[in-house]
């Protein structure tokens, strides 16, 4: 049995998984370019490999949300949720079961003391959406006009405010 790296590289561009994957595959298939595609194709299609992607994106959307107790306009409680799920898994692993009873008396107390609960997905921008952005057009305020003049080099980024 001869495994020849044109088949390996063959494998990689087509099922785009590692070097080791490809060799296994071609192994297991006594050098059969045709039976190693269909055994990773079986492989990639699993049960468990299909389970294993759902619950890795459900873990990942879990970090993208927050929750969020706010009163009277003012934030009581900003934490991830993952981190309040696993406080709570955390509890329940020390056997202090939160029961029904207890979520209802701390419904009840939010509802009571006016506060607002919120989960809210994290906004995803990047850094470049937070910078000022200067306009070519000047604004006037009470008779002065005012520009922002931004200059960007390699080594240091300029401001000049000019009233």
């Amino acid at each position: 049995m001869v495994i020849r790296d044109n088949d390996i590289e063959y494998i990689l561009k087509k099922m785009n998984i590692s070097y080791a994957d490809a060799e296994k595959a071609l192994i297991k298939s006594k050098g059969d370019l045709n039976k190693a595609l269909k055994y990773l194709n079986k492989k990639k299609n699993s049960f468990c490999r299909r389970t294993s992607s759902k619950i890795k994106d459900i873990i990942l959307d879990i970090f993208k949300y927050k929750l969020i107790i706010t009163r009277k306009n003012e934030t009581l409680i900003n934490l991830p949720v993952a981190l309040v799920l696993f406080v709570l898994f955390f509890l329940r692993m020390r056997y202090i079961y939160l029961t029904l009873v207890d979520f209802l008396f701390v419904l009840l107390i939010i509802i009571l003391t006016d506060c607002k609960v919120v989960i809210q997905k994290k906004n995803e921008y990047s850094q470049a959406d937070n910078l000022i952005k200067p306009t070519n057009t000047p604004k006037e305020t009470d008779d002065i006009i005012s520009t922002l003049e931004v200059t960007e080099d390699d080594d240091y980024n300029e401001v000049n405010i000019e009233n």
